[in-house]
């Protein structure tokens, strides 16, 4: 199997359990407005301009990644850890990202995938039996707010979280929290209601950051965010974050902010 990969992280403590190997498949069909990897999004490779042109984005076998992983052994062993898939969105190459998967279960190596959910379940399928953990981010809980945010409907991707939780998967609900766009109380009491009736009782609230606004100047494209502070020189914002992580609390939620 071949992939297009755009990054290979290493010694990850944020995406999973313990030091994780994460790895960024190329393709997402979301345009999320506050997005920090817009080289992500593009399915094939792209240039990227930063004093030279770089090539964001290249063809891996998956024998080429597998012998990434293995580097790193010792670390899942010593601290719980293991690999991340992510993206973009890896079901969009779901053959790809089930052949690692399985051969990381078949060694005892924990398997996690960060996914918006937006596929054919038949692609979730593909990767199901060799996932450990998925990491599933619900941007917002209106359909229509939902396309705006990110040219996409949270129909389908409300449909598979709730049944990939009745599969009796691990999941846990990521949330960027993004002032002005999905902070507020009928939003978030929305989500609280929908994670009730699926059962599913962990969610991580990810703080808004700028952290990708220079990518999008290399790549030629606007980033349209640009004049909101991040959460950390946001003090409204700040506070509203907390208050919300409390009250998840509060309702029975294993809550956390960050991964």
């Amino acid at each position: 199997m071949k992939g297009i990969v755009f990054d290979i992280q290493r010694y990850s403590i944020h995406d999973g359990p313990g030091i994780r190997t994460v790895v960024f498949l190329k393709g997402c069909p979301l345009q999320c407005l506050w997005c920090c990897n817009p080289e992500s999004q593009n399915p094939e490779p792209e240039a990227e301009y930063h004093e030279k042109q770089k090539i964001m984005g290249s063809v891996w076998e998956a024998e080429g990644i597998l012998e990434e992983i293995q580097k790193d052994r010792d670390c899942y062993r010593h601290s719980g850890g293991g690999v991340t898939l992510s993206g973009g969105e890896v079901l969009m190459q779901p053959g790809f990202a089930a052949e690692i998967l399985q051969w990381c279960c078949e060694r005892n190596i924990h398997t996690a995938v960060e996914t918006s959910g937006y596929g054919a379940w038949e692609a979730i399928e593909k990767i199901l039996p060799w996932t450990d953990l998925f990491l599933y981010d619900l941007k917002h809980m209106d359909k229509m707010t939902h396309k705006i945010l990110t040219g996409v409907s949270n129909q389908l991707i409300l449909e598979n979280a709730r049944r990939i939780a009745q599969t009796g998967k691990e999941i846990i609900i990521r949330m960027p929290f993004v002032p002005g766009c999905n902070t507020e109380k009928e939003n978030i009491d929305n989500m609280v209601t929908f994670m009730k009736s699926a059962e599913i009782r962990t969610i991580h609230l990810m703080p808004f950051h700028q952290l990708g606004k220079d990518k999008y100047r290399r790549l030629g494209r606007e980033y349209l965010l640009a004049g909101k502070a991040s959460l950390n020189q946001d003090k409204e914002g700040a506070r509203r974050l907390q208050e919300v992580c409390n009250q998840l609390k509060d309702q029975g939620f294993w809550a956390a902010v960050g991964g």
